[in-house]
């Protein structure tokens, strides 16, 4: 599997999160009978059970809660991408969500990010750090 053919994945469980993001929007499930938002996407809700969910739309914000910086590939098409970040994103609206960066660059677990979408990928970009820039290492 390519890094791109993520974004063209036709699972049926999925297929609605990929054409949002091919379109530069962010979607999670939410469950029909308690509304909680969910990701990953499931068949039933964890919280009451219910079967059914519906795609709404959520703000592509969060804040970094966790990362890590891959310094060898996990496969071998992500090789010519070392070293890349991978972090798991607690978004504004409630849910996790895991994914890359857009660009390297040094991160610290609190910084703000936004969504990026990068050929239909659902990327992650820093918008404000929760350190100074001396603090991250980043002297001029």
């Amino acid at each position: 599997m390519t890094p791109n053919s993520v974004a063209t994945n036709e699972d049926p469980l999925t297929a609605p999160f990929w054409a949002a993001a091919r379109d530069g929007r962010l979607v999670v499930q939410r469950c029909r009978e308690c509304q909680v938002l969910r990701w990953p996407p499931l068949d039933g809700c964890p919280e009451c059970l219910h079967p059914e969910a519906e795609w709404t739309e959520i703000r592509p914000h969060g804040e970094v809660w966790s990362f890590v910086v891959y310094l060898r590939a996990f496969s071998k098409e992500l090789a010519e991408d070392v070293p890349y970040t991978v972090a798991m994103v607690k978004l504004d609206d409630g849910p996790y969500m895991v994914g890359r960066l857009e660009t390297e660059e040094p991160l610290t677990v609190g910084d703000r990010v936004e969504a990026a979408f990068v050929n239909g990928q659902v990327r992650w970009r820093r918008t404000s750090s929760v350190l100074s820039a001396g603090a991250r290492g980043e002297y001029q």
